[in-house]
């Protein structure tokens, strides 16, 4: 006896086709917009639809993959922190081709300014590491609220 699976349906952002999670033609695709042409969406139970904009780190002390991402979040355009934990529902990849650019721009836009906060963020961070390091090399033990 045989069993069959039916194919599940994908649950896709508002305004995506199936067909923009094929492959393209290389002559299709818009590689100018998004990562390389592509766009990777979370589907979260709290943030709901988010676009991938920039890693968090990168390999761990165990060699493994660290999952981490800046995101934003297509609903209000904040920016989130996304891993592959159990909030994540799926993750799709939508490639961006030239016939749907026009359909797709708000989400090749919304990348744009989710990369740009993902990177001010991260530059936020790391100054504050390197002060912390330079004022320990200096001698000093308390200067959060130094005047």
């Amino acid at each position: 006896m045989t069993t069959r699976t039916k194919a599940k349906a994908i649950e896709l952002p508002p305004g995506v086709l199936v067909s923009d999670t094929k492959y393209p033609d290389w002559k299709e695709r818009a590689t100018d917009h998004g990562d390389n042409g592509c766009l990777t969406f979370y589907n979260t139970h709290g943030f709901g639809w988010c676009i991938a904009t920039l890693a968090i780190g990168g390999r761990t002390r165990r060699g493994r993959e660290n999952s981490r991402t800046y995101a934003v979040r297509v609903s209000d355009g904040a920016g989130v922190r996304i891993g592959n934990g159990p909030h994540v529902k799926s993750t799709v990849t939508i490639y961006l081709r030239k016939a749907r650019m026009s359909a797709l721009k708000k989400y090749a836009d919304l990348y744009v300014t989710g990369a740009v906060k993902a990177n001010t963020t991260r530059d936020r961070i790391s100054s504050r590491r390197a002060e912390g390091v330079e004022r320990r090399a200096a001698g000093d033990t308390w200067w959060r609220w130094s005047v």
